[in-house]
């Protein structure tokens, strides 16, 4: 029986598309380095849908098609480093942006190759983090996917109904979906529920007999065996069981950072105020505010953390509470340094 979390109305995306003037009519500048057959092309500065479609397409006049099978609301403004769709039926692209510790690439038959920054995934292979491992994607459209230790998904890409979705197959998974008005696609597939959206930012967690579901912007629409369970707005927390029962909660508050944190010599200590509610507390380490570069996490039931094995420098930290229904809350975010030596801040 399958379950599936849906998303709604969302807004305020991290990795959406960005575009910036550059007229239509202007000095070519596209040079088609990558052969059409790759399905893609890369902006650069100057590039215009007319001068792309006529490089990779051989007719200018294509540019419509380039601009509807990318969904641009403004094909006068290209943003550099965008990735354009070229082809209908392309293959789903899906770039490694950050990894931390052992992240796989795993084909059908079990075979696997590690990751590296920088690779291009085949989606027909599942993305497998180890212990103490990370690891951020970016699909074609801009969206984000961060999978975090101990997880294994894979991408599907549905082309009739141009759906992305991601089986969630073990551990966690932490979307930015880019918006596109009028439409659900992008959804997380669970064992008892999938979870579809427009664009949001959400969580999802796999548990045994059910999953989970945190919507920090936007909103969820659940269902369970093809069938509607309800949604999930900004600010709540889902928990759908194996029957597609789906219980809905707020989320608990960001916990507090108390002010004795120390953290040098490659250890942060950390504690957080106790949280009416909260059963557990889970904090994480990033280099970026982002949080795509993840690089520690580490999870407390009496809100006391010791991270050890941390080179020195400047991390943004997130703290949540995880509530009995193993639903994790708002976030808290701090910035803290960790020197070589000494415990100062």
């Amino acid at each position: 029986m399958q379950g599936v979390i849906q998303n709604g109305v969302i807004g305020g995306l991290l990795g959406g598309l960005l575009f910036t003037s550059t007229a239509m009519g202007s000095q070519p500048s596209v040079e088609a380095e990558s052969p059409p057959s790759r399905g893609y092309h890369i902006v650069r500065p100057g590039d215009t849908l007319w001068d792309i479609a006529e490089a990779y397409l051989g007719d200018a006049r294509a540019w419509r098609r380039v601009r509807d099978l990318n969904h641009l609301s403004d094909p006068y403004h290209l943003q550099p480093d965008t990735k354009l769709i070229l082809e209908e039926n392309s293959p789903l692209s899906i770039d490694v942006l950050h990894l931390e510790g052992e992240v796989w690439a795993e084909d059908v038959d079990g075979n696997r190759r590690p990751l590296l920054t920088g690779m291009q995934l085949d989606a027909s292979q599942s993305v497998v983090t180890g212990p103490f491992a990370f690891v951020s994607l970016r699909l074609e459209d801009g969206s984000q996917v961060v999978l975090p230790s101990s997880s294994r998904i894979r991408f599907i890409k549905e082309r009739e109904q141009g759906v992305v979705r991601v089986r969630l197959e073990r551990g966690a998974v932490e979307s930015k979906v880019t918006s596109r008005p009028g439409e659900e696609h992008y959804q997380v597939e669970t064992p008892v529920g999938i979870i579809g959206v427009r664009g949001t930012h959400f969580r999802v967690r796999e548990q045994a007999g059910g999953a989970t579901t945190s919507v920090l912007r936007g909103a969820v629409a659940i269902s369970h065996d093809g069938r509607p369970q309800g949604r999930v707005r900004e600010g709540e927390g889902g928990h759908l069981d194996s029957r597609g029962r789906l219980t809905r909660v707020a989320l608990l508050p960001a916990p507090t950072l108390l002010p004795d944190w120390r953290g040098a010599g490659g250890v942060l200590h950390a504690r957080v105020e106790s949280l009416p509610g909260a059963i557990q507390y889970r904090l994480q380490m990033s280099r970026d505010s982002d949080f795509i570069e993840l690089v520690r996490e580490a999870v407390s039931d009496d809100g006391e953390f010791r991270v050890e094995d941390v080179p020195a420098g400047a991390y943004h930290i997130r703290l949540s509470a995880v509530d009995a229904n193993g639903i994790e809350g708002r976030e808290a975010h701090h910035v803290f340094f960790l020197r070589e030596v000494g415990a100062h801040r």
